[in-house]
């Protein structure tokens, strides 16, 4: 195992570090102190090259250029948060708001526009990169002052685990973080070849500012469909782009996955494991105007829906909604939330 670490830019006058761990196998994980974003995950190819599964690119201000979080951490709470506001315990608390009069993703000021302090750990069981960052309420907006921790962790086993922690300090606030990781498995420009199975049967039904309504939708015998495995550009199709939030059936139990993402093309494929109770699945439809071409677009422009975001998380908006999980932070607490990414090639079935 391995760690490297090199200059990846500068970003509004700082320095930006890519941290690339290194398993035994080759696969490799790069991330970046700028958002924490995770810029790479490059597995080996017979050929002896090395495919990179995430949509990502090779300039850090082209991650900052349009509004579609390419997997960048999102905290401290993913997802709209209704009127950027909230109610707890007789105290109304207002947040900074970023869209339609409601807070996305952590606010103007979350997660993703930070640069981290990092360090680095190697153990018998696996390679780290730790992000770390102190974040006050005259920071982000949000109640409360923080010490919020990021863990990548590789092991032999290609397995990415990814670990979001927060100590509180003497107010309650929200915690809710996620990671927003698009992939694409394949050597395509688009997601045609991609299956998916989501370990789901209902998905938040939204208005017109996708706010959850707080009713959970049956998703039997609808393009949201992914109980089996079902060809993601198909159903992308039918409704001009994923933006769902996925009910998670038995979240922390461990049985079975959240999600599984392949590629019948490549054999590449993806196992997602968490224990949080929702999984939004987001295609960037509308990227006409943005500008936006990745390091594997080779300097075209990029399609539309070219890769999948895959966002472990509490369901969206759960301050509001009794029965979305909690995602209350009592003061002078700790919460912990985990995921993982499991490289795999497609097993010989069906």
């Amino acid at each position: 195992m391995d760690i490297l670490q090199h200059t990846f830019g500068r970003y509004q006058n700082e320095k930006v570090t890519e941290i690339t761990l290194v398993n035994d196998n080759g696969v490799e994980v790069s991330c970046l102190t700028m958002g924490a974003i995770w810029h790479r995950f490059a597995v080996p190819e017979n050929d002896g090259t090395k495919k990179n599964l995430l949509l990502s690119f090779d300039g850090i201000d082209d991650y900052y250029s349009n509004n579609q979080n390419i997997c960048k951490s999102i905290g401290r709470v993913a997802g709209r948060i209704k009127g950027a506001s909230y109610d707890l315990d007789g105290k109304h608390y207002q947040l900074p708001a970023n869209e339609n009069g409601n807070t996305l993703h952590g606010g103007p000021n979350g997660f993703s526009t930070l640069n981290w302090n990092y360090s680095t750990s190697i153990s018998k069981n696996g390679i780290s990169v730790i992000f770390q960052r102190k974040i006050d309420e005259t920071m982000d907006g949000f109640p409360g002052n923080i010490l919020a921790t990021i863990i990548y962790t590789l092991n032999n086993n290609n397995r990415v685990t990814i670990a979001y922690s927060a100590m509180n300090g003497k107010e309650d606030t929200l915690f809710n973080p996620t990671c927003h990781a698009y992939f694409n498995l394949s050597d395509r420009h688009d997601l045609t070849t991609h299956e998916m199975q989501i370990n789901s049967t209902g998905i938040l039904d939204v208005n017109d500012q996708l706010i959850p309504t707080g009713e959970v939708l049956p998703i039997a015998n609808t393009p949201y469909d992914f109980r089996d495995f079902s060809n993601v550009a198909l159903a992308v199709g039918k409704v001009h782009g994923l933006d769902t939030a996925y009910v998670v059936n038995g979240p922390g139990q461990g049985t079975k996955p959240v999600a599984i993402l392949r590629d019948r093309e490549s054999g590449r494929q993806i196992t997602v494991n968490s224990d949080r109770n929702g999984l939004v699945v987001y295609t960037p439809e509308e990227i006409d105007d943005q500008n936006i071409s990745f390091s594997r677009d080779h300097g075209e422009p990029a399609n539309k829906n070219e890769g999948i975001a895959l966002e472990c998380q509490m369901l969206p908006d759960a301050i509001h909604q009794d029965n979305f999980g909690d995602i209350v932070l009592p003061r002078y607490s700790k919460q912990t939330y985990r995921f993982s990414f499991t490289y795999d090639r497609i097993k010989n079935e069906d």
